[in-house]
């Protein structure tokens, strides 16, 4: 199916596309903010643990002395500036890691509540930004306040939400692409049940279907019994004409034989003139009476054998006066059946047939070709043609171009193809004229 903007399939696709685009979008900030709360508690019971080492180095009997530089061993306590860093006030006195050499941590002006921790950011040493886990406890008899602190560089965890982000990345975009090429798949699966749609149409249009019915997925099949009510109504309308058409007939014919007695009586009387007039209305009455009865015949379900069509009309047409100076030639294959009345398509390819002869100069050629689920029929004379100013024109009843006309012949036989779903096209050859009639295969191939 071809992707335009104005299809199901391109809207789908677009829609799908985008809403892809921005959940991985939502997706990637909210697992990066989920990540940097994760490395912020992570490093939070990190400073905790610390904390708590330091804590444990005091002894409740024994005075407040400095710990140890290296908390639990880690030597990054001695290196100047390496983001870990601890400091205990006591007694008035400041106690450092070797790692602030010659600073001191930034830290609130109150020390926090008694046994309290508060988790703060502040600046540090070369610039750095700092993660301060700021305690106050009681120690020895006399309960002396000691202030505890402990603070790593927010450097290491900006590295690690870096790292983190650059392999989030492409991780997304790969998801994104397999859930595009998924969700593109998944439109053309939804989308299988159009061609469902598209296939019994063309059965129906066919004429291999009679009603679309209701073996369809449960969305279409409201469409479904929406168009198969329409085919019912249009099917009973047309009934319903053909039944006022034959009564108009029935009617007719008792006034019109009443006609033609009475001008049998003129004319034994000697009123010749009288009686010719009067015959020669009640033909104009006939002739439209069988007129509007073939029209009302137009668009009648049936198939016909179009070989067989063709033979019998260039049989009438070859008994003809000009049949026996205009050479009619016919090549329609057998076992081309179309999805038209026999009747009406007799009285349409007659017509047609019969302007052909009447133009032609040495020839009338008669084939068929198949496209598809298309037959194309092509009545071809060397005629002189029709003015291009009037192609369209010569199909309008009551035109034209000759003396020999009755301007019936193509309307008629335009309005009995198009009642059939087919058409009809008018071409000038060079030398010669073309007529093409388009039908739809019947059933059976």
């Amino acid at each position: 199916m071809k992707l335009t903007r104005g299809s199901i399939r391109w809207r789908l696709s677009i829609g799908a596309i985008l809403a892809v685009v921005l959940a991985l979008l939502l997706s990637d900030l909210a697992l990066s903010v989920m990540f940097h709360r994760q490395v912020t508690r992570l490093t939070s019971q990190e400073l905790e643990a610390k904390s708590m080492a330091l804590v444990a180095g005091f002894e409740g009997d024994q005075p407040p002395a400095a710990p140890p530089d290296d908390i639990g061993g880690d030597r990054r306590y001695l290196q100047p500036y390496s983001g870990l860093y601890w400091q205990i006030e006591v007694d008035g006195r400041t106690h450092r890691s070797q790692s602030l050499w010659d600073t001191v941590l930034p830290l609130t002006a109150a020390m926090p509540g008694r046994g309290r921790a508060e988790l703060y950011g502040g600046d540090g040493p070369d610039g750095q930004r700092l993660l301060i886990l700021d305690r106050s406890i009681r120690v020895g008899a006399d309960g002396h306040p000691v202030r505890i602190v402990v603070a790593v560089s927010t450097a290491l965890m900006d590295e690690a939400q870096q790292l983190f982000d650059r392999d989030l990345v492409p991780a997304l975009v790969i998801l994104g692409v397999l859930l595009i090429l998924a969700s593109i798949v998944q439109v053309a699966i939804g989308l299988r049940l159009f061609a469902d749609v598209h296939r019994k149409v063309e059965a129906l249009q066919s004429g291999r279907l009679a009603r679309l019915g209701q073996d369809l997925p449960t969305e279409v099949r409201p469409l479904a019994s929406a168009i198969d009510e329409l085919l019912d109504d249009r099917d009973r309308r047309i009934e319903r004409a053909r039944h006022r058409a034959a009564d108009l007939a029935h009617t007719l014919k008792t006034p019109l034989q009443a006609l033609h007695g009475e001008t049998s009586r003129l004319r034994q009387s000697g009123q010749n003139e009288a009686a010719d007039a009067i015959d020669e209305i009640a033909e104009q009455i006939r002739g439209s009476v069988d007129r509007e009865l073939g029209r009302a015949r137009i668009g009648a379900e049936g198939s016909a054998d179009l070989a067989q069509v063709v033979e019998r009309i260039a049989a009438v047409l070859r008994r003809t006066a000009r049949g026996d100076e205009i050479g009619i030639i016919t090549q329609v294959p057998s076992g081309m059946p179309v999805r038209i009345d026999a009747y009406d398509l007799t009285e349409a390819l007659g017509s047609v047939a019969e302007n052909a002869l009447r133009h032609a100069r040495e020839r009338v050629v008669i084939r068929a070709e198949a496209k598809g689920r298309r037959i194309i029929l092509l009545i071809e004379d060397d005629g002189p043609g029709v003015p291009p100013e009037q192609l369209d024109e010569v199909t309008r009843r009551g035109h034209f171009l000759d003396s020999g006309g009755t301007g019936v012949g193509l309307s008629l036989a335009k309005e009995i193809v198009e009642a059939a779903d087919g058409d009809l096209l008018l071409q000038n050859l060079d030398p010669g004229f073309r007529v093409s009639l388009m039908f739809w295969r019947g059933p059976g191939t």
